[in-house]
């Protein structure tokens, strides 16, 4: 399977994000994630988190982004002074989670396709999060397929850290998208909240 060149669009199906060294649930979480910020009229929100709040008025169509942000004005000034301010819901980050659930379990189901289990047991990758999801909820033959490409995509990355290490010794500065495969590995991609 190819990397995917044109833009995903928040329904792709799993098999459209498979791509070596990128994690697939990330991948779609991502294009989910822009497509809210480009059409937020299509996502309702009342309450937003401070990343999707400054996403909002840094990226959306201001015309779509005023609604939203009235109806973040009403909901606030509707709470009683001794409501926790911090500690409010995020809508959209209660979507992306939602959406996020539904990738796993299409992930999963997938697994059990021959052709799309045979490609990520030779070239898959999963970030640690996503990875320690999908074995919490598929059967142990599924979850031990799981663990091995969790475990083969920290190996590789552990070699290629040391690799850099030992260039950026020497002085070199370039290879340092390595520090970013390591980091998706370890918190999923950048922009996702956890």
């Amino acid at each position: 399977m190819k990397a995917q060149t044109a833009p995903l669009t928040p329904d792709a199906p799993i098999v459209h994000a498979l791509a070596r060294g990128v994690c697939p649930i990330c991948t779609l979480m991502r294009a989910f994630q822009n497509a809210m910020i480009e059409s937020p009229r299509l996502y309702p929100a009342k309450v937003l988190c401070n990343f999707h709040a400054w996403s909002l008025v840094g990226a959306s169509p201001a015309i779509e982004a005023v609604p939203i942000l009235r109806s973040m004005l009403h909901e606030f000034s509707a709470m009683t002074s001794d409501e926790p301010v911090e500690l409010h819901p995020c809508d959209w980050c209660t979507t992306v989670r939602e959406h996020e659930s539904e990738k796993l379990g299409e992930y999963a189901r997938e697994l059990k396709r021959d052709n799309f289990r045979e490609w990520v047991s030779q070239y898959g990758t999963l970030c640690l999060f996503h990875g320690r999801r999908l074995m919490e909820g598929v059967p142990q033959s599924d979850a031990e397929l799981v663990r091995r490409i969790v475990s083969t995509n920290q190996h590789d990355l552990e070699n290629q850290l040391t690799a850099f290490e030992a260039r950026v010794r020497r002085g070199e500065r370039g290879g340092g998208g390595v520090l970013g495969h390591i980091t998706e590995y370890l918190v999923s991609q950048r922009g996702l909240t956890r």
